[in-house]
């Protein structure tokens, strides 16, 4: 890594600050049906970063190839790109390091594991499928992947943290038939670790969900108390959660600018970012520019805490950075984001949640999520489920909709259950609304 610097300094003219962000990741993808093997896929990639700033003015470039030659190229395009920004008071590099309170998670013992017995697992997932009911005739798919990751990152400053790290996620997609009808629901869990990852609780869901889905009713559109089955209300969560971020406050795109300190939600709701949950899969020692991560309540009981911000959005609104500087990959630059990102479960089981009324309608799957507008926090999403009646299944729907604003649904929660689980770095326990309306097919 020594090399990569002395090259930038090598070719990088007076006055500029760099930061160099290299990043390597090999990923490994297992994909199974009919209870077999279907397909190996491992790639490899990695490459380099690089920003300059300049009287607040800051350029990038990346490279994929770490030789000298590409490096002075990149170096060059981010001096020329730098040249012909505008001035940001916001463009501004780390320039202390401070002590992090998190560690990444490196699964020496499962990059170790023989890939034959990682080929078993989704072998194995998609039995223990066909074993819970008898009704499951099959998957789609059946998948396990690892990531094997590390990530470099120094400036100018003298600023440089290193950490490397693995995921493991597994995904299955069950199929189900009776009298003729067929279903099919997915579920998906990921982990640090190939040992915590909880396979057998992710087919259990997969199989409730699609069993329940078959032999589906018809339903008349009106407004009722409706329960999100946990991974329906972490999905809804991460498509609002750009409404939490500094980049989408700095761009006057949240219903949330100028509602820091007000009660936005029902006391039941507390919202988390955290960086430094451990074990937790989106948990490292700093973030994408070298704040180190942290864990924050965006709402607490009820009531908006702020942003989650990067350096940039820090500065520019006048907060301090929370160490939620993320990227996607070298090629991409920092913006705000979420970590472990979640909400805090509650003491109902999802039994109690489907007797609190007369009627309650349990929302299995909600389709769409990318139309939510976090400017609005208005929705209107294609779901299906089952409608209950005094705690008893009445009957399966599928294809109508279900439509509000976050905001109200929030104030309107009434339930919060104690099955928090989480869904890659986003987590809900199931979560029972006082009412919502729903549209029939």
């Amino acid at each position: 890594m020594e090399n990569l610097e002395n090259l930038v300094k090598k070719y990088i003219k007076p006055g500029y600050e760099f930061e160099l962000f290299f990043e390597r990741k090999k990923k490994t993808k297992i994909e199974v049906s009919n209870e077999e093997v279907e397909n190996i896929s491992s790639a490899e990639e990695g490459g380099l970063g690089i920003r300059v700033l300049k009287d607040n003015r800051l350029g990038f470039a990346y490279t994929s190839y770490i030789g000298e030659d590409e490096i002075r190229d990149a170096v060059e395009k981010a001096m020329e790109m730098c040249d012909i920004q505008e001035p940001d008071e916001g463009n501004a590099f780390v320039e202390k390091l401070e002590e992090a309170k998190a560690e990444s998670v490196y699964d020496e013992e499962g990059i170790k594991t023989p890939l034959e017995e990682k080929m078993e697992i989704p072998v194995f997932m998609e039995k223990y499928a066909k074993e819970l009911d008898k009704r499951i005739v099959g998957v789609r798919k059946s998948t396990l992947t690892e990531v094997e990751f590390e990530v470099y990152m120094k400036n100018s400053y003298g600023v440089e943290y290193s950490y490397r790290g693995t995921s493991y996620s597994a995904m299955i997609s069950t199929l189900a038939t009776e009298n003729g009808d067929s279903a099919i629901a997915w579920e998906f869990r990921a982990s640090r670790r190939l040992k915590s990852l909880d396979w057998r609780d992710m087919v259990k869901d997969a199989v409730f969900k699609t069993v329940n889905l078959l032999k589906p009713s018809p339903f008349e559109t009106r407004s009722m108390p409706v329960v999100f089955f946990r991974d329906s209300f972490a999905m809804l969560l991460d498509a609002f959660s750009p409404m939490f971020l500094g980049d989408y406050y700095v761009k006057g795109k949240t219903l949330l600018k100028g509602k820091v300190g007000e009660k936005v939600a029902n006391e039941r709701i507390t919202i988390i970012d955290d960086g430094t949950l451990k074990e937790g899969f989106a948990t490292i020692p700093y973030d994408a520019e070298g704040i180190p991560t942290l864990r924050k309540e965006v709402i607490e009981k009820g009531v908006f805490k702020g942003f989650l911000h990067s350096l940039y959005t820090a500065k520019k609104s006048g907060e301090n950075p929370t160490g939620n500087s993320v990227r996607g990959s070298y090629k991409e630059l920092p913006s705000s984001g979420t970590t472990n990102f979640y909400l805090q479960q509650g003491d109902k089981s999802l039994e109690e949640l489907l007797s609190s009324y007369d009627e309650v309608f349990l929302i299995l799957e909600v389709m769409g999520l990318h139309t939510v507008d976090p400017i609005s926090g208005d929705f209107s999403l294609g779901c299906s489920g089952v409608l209950f009646k005094k705690g008893k299944k009445e009957k399966s729907v599928r294809g109508i909709t279900v439509a509000g604003n976050i905001l109200e649904l929030f104030k309107n929660v009434e339930g919060v259950g104690e099955d928090l689980r989480f869904y890659g770095s986003v987590g809900s326990p199931s979560v029972l609304v006082r009412e919502l309306t729903l549209g029939g097919g």
